[in-house]
């Protein structure tokens, strides 16, 4: 191959490692982001546990239905199953 040639692939072939880089880069800072707010979360639920003795054998968890509270006269996307 004549140095040219293998100038330009060396080249491209930098480009493409450039941006996976930057993208690595992106998903890492938005990683960190949601590492951070998950630990603020933690900490919330550690000071609310701490505030309210909770015996070893009771855990409660609460789920909310939004499903109920569904207005199908106002809401214009409503799913309907599919007739296969």
């Amino acid at each position: 191959m004549s140095e040219k040639r293998v100038m330009r692939k060396l080249k491209k072939l930098a480009a493409r490692i450039s941006a996976k880089i930057e993208s690595v880069r992106d998903e890492m800072d938005d990683l960190e982001i949601e590492f951070e707010l998950i630990q603020q979360h933690i900490n919330k639920l550690e000071i609310m546990a701490k505030n309210q003795p909770v015996t070893s054998d009771e855990i409660t968890v609460t789920i909310e239905e939004d499903e109920a509270d569904l207005d199908l006269e106002n809401s214009s996307a409503v799913p309907v199953p599919k007739k296969f």
